[in-house]
């Protein structure tokens, strides 16, 4: 699956491509809750935890999987 981004300043960002193996996206209200250091690996246990999101517009989403590029 090819998922495309526009943002430039992201670490897994390949000119309009995301190259991360695997992100997470979540709802903006979930993604708030949980620390930056929140991933794709972290999952289940966001789902354990918080139970499953939906939201009634794209607008509503995030991607967890964002680290600003440069960073460790």
């Amino acid at each position: 699956m090819e998922v495309h981004c526009t943002v430039q300043n992201c670490q897994w960002w390949d000119d309009n491509y995301c190259a991360a193996q695997s992100i997470l996206i979540t709802s903006d209200e979930m993604g708030a809750k949980l620390p930056e250091s929140y991933d794709f690996q972290d999952t289940q246990s966001i789902v354990q935890q918080y139970g499953e999101t939906s939201v009634s517009s794209c607008e509503a989403t995030c991607c967890k999987t964002f680290k600003e590029r440069g960073t460790p």
